[in-house]
């Protein structure tokens, strides 16, 4: 059940998209069992964490027959709050036999160059690749900011995600003057920690394209219930 010709221009989004955080079996379940209308309420994409899901491909598949939201495949390096194992191999193994199904795929911006095989994959396939940077401690500086940025597009990625922890409203006001500007690739940033709701707004009206929220129980501080967010970004 390709998800490709729904969703093949999903990075040209005029406004803010939901996405709906599927970590674990429970939530993937729930989606599940959510009627077309239901899903529809609850966001406009959901990602699958593959790495912290431990699920078998086959497993994965029988829960998503029928559905048709836009698919995010992510496996998470460990040092960037994943489960999965450190190895780029391991993670390309949870990923690569699922990107029939997807319309995205996030990997580390630190995994690209070992992961470009599944990049040129996916690619060739229809699948765009947003290339991510966490950091669970604190807002880093803007160099470092916009050296992320700077480098996704030689390595042949086709969007951005930067979360960051946000310790004071200083933090809060670089990723705004971030997100605001005009930049080659589609930006998605949002904040974690006590401004992270108030952040997930302001940065999805200064342009973010992927703002995240949760379908079970939330797995990041600072994260909206996704069908709230889908709601309030109708609004802005």
């Amino acid at each position: 059940m390709p998800q490709l010709l729904s969703s093949s221009n999903l990075l040209l989004s005029s406004r803010p998209l939901a996405v709906g955080v599927i970590p674990d079996p429970a939530t993937l379940d729930l989606w599940a069992s959510y009627s077309l209308e239901q899903k529809t309420a609850a966001c406009d994409v959901i990602e699958l964490r593959l790495d912290t899901l431990q699920l078998s491909a086959e497993k994965v598949r029988a829960a998503l027959v029928g559905n048709q939201t836009p698919v995010l495949l992510t496996a998470r390096h460990p040092a960037e709050g994943g489960q999965g194992t450190v190895e780029a191999a391991g993670r390309i193994a949870l990923l690569e036999p699922l990107l029939d199904l997807a319309a995205l795929v996030d990997i580390e911006l630190r995994s690209a160059m070992e992961m470009r095989p599944l990049v040129q994959k996916a690619q060739g396939m229809g699948v765009r690749v947003m290339g991510s940077f966490h950091d669970f401690q604190t807002t880093p500086g803007e160099e470092v900011l916009r050296g992320a940025i700077n480098f996704a597009q030689p390595a042949g990625l086709d969007a951005v995600k930067i979360a960051t922890f946000l310790n004071n409203s200083t933090d809060l006001t670089r990723l705004i003057a971030l997100t605001s500007e005009v930049h080659r690739l589609r930006l998605s940033c949002m904040g974690m920690g006590p401004l992270g709701r108030v952040s997930r707004l302001v940065l999805a009206k200064c342009g973010s394209l992927l703002n995240y929220g949760y379908l079970g129980e939330s797995n990041a501080p600072g994260q909206w219930p996704a069908p709230r967010l889908k709601e309030l970004l109708a609004e802005l």
